[in-house]
């Protein structure tokens, strides 16, 4: 997922982002919904201008859903992150020692090219640079913009300038961190029969008017030709829209 980072102004600075062929299966994904509303609401040439707003909703919605299921990627790579460091520091090894060590096990979970991976790869570049750990894990916070990341990074840097017992402090705020995330694993779990139902609704207006265009040909003609007719197909859009914005802030369940 080295893809998935991008470095700025010579720092080592790392941020989640779309890939050129995500952009464009994005892309095509949005255009093939404009098409769809056209086919079924208006069935008209002029109805494409509005719509394409409606397409880059869609294109910034699924985005945001990409870069969500990207981030949970990371998040799960860095709960075992977790793990590996508590574990080694029970052992004996220093924090600093714990996170490099742990490179060797990640590489075999998930691959040299992995998030994490590249995570630990910046945290030695930077040892042997002399940066400061504490620094690091900042830069990595804020870039990520993950929450777990960011809280870990500011219980680290207090731990380090504090002087305090660092193994303890490590092993409680991993332990906190590894719950949050295991707890929204089972959230995901239960909510995935509801997200199958929500995909299916979705569909549904569309399956049942393709179902009456077939059987019935010319039934919607008359909305399709006429000033009536427009305004009461672009309510029912606007009704069908906002149902798709709710069912998806309905599933999406933040701790």
């Amino acid at each position: 997922m080295l893809k998935n980072y991008i470095c700025r102004d010579n720092q080592k600075e790392l941020l989640l982002f779309l890939s050129p062929s995500e952009k464009r299966y994005l892309a095509g994904k949005s255009i093939i919904v404009v098409f769809i509303l056209n086919y079924f609401f208006y069935q008209s040439l002029w109805a494409f201008l509005p719509l394409s707003g409606i397409g880059f909703l869609y294109f910034q919605l699924e985005r945001k859903l990409l870069l969500d299921k990207k981030k949970e990627t990371v998040r799960e790579q860095f709960k075992e992150l977790m793990l590996l460091v508590s574990t080694s520091q029970r052992a004996g090894f220093s924090a600093e020692n714990s996170f490099i060590s742990s490179f060797n096990d990640l590489e075999a979970l998930y691959g040299k090219d992995s998030s994490i991976c590249q995570i630990i790869m910046m945290l030695k570049s930077g040892r042997e640079n002399n940066i400061a750990f504490s620094k690091l894990w900042r830069q990595i916070g804020e870039s990520l913009n993950i929450e777990e990341i960011r809280e870990f990074s500011q219980v680290y840097e207090i731990s380090q300038n504090s002087s305090g017992n660092m193994a303890s402090v490590m092993d409680k705020t991993a332990d906190i961190i590894i719950r949050k995330i295991e707890t929204e694993k089972e959230i995901a779990v239960l909510l995935s029969a509801r997200k199958l139902e929500q995909k299916i609704m979705n569909i549904m207006p569309f399956a049942i008017m393709l179902y009456i265009s077939m059987t019935s040909p010319g039934y919607f003609q008359g909305l399709y030709h006429s000033l009536q007719g427009v305004l009461v197909m672009s309510v029912c859009l606007l009704v069908y829209v906002g149902a798709y914005i709710l069912s998806i802030r309905m599933i999406s369940i933040e701790i």
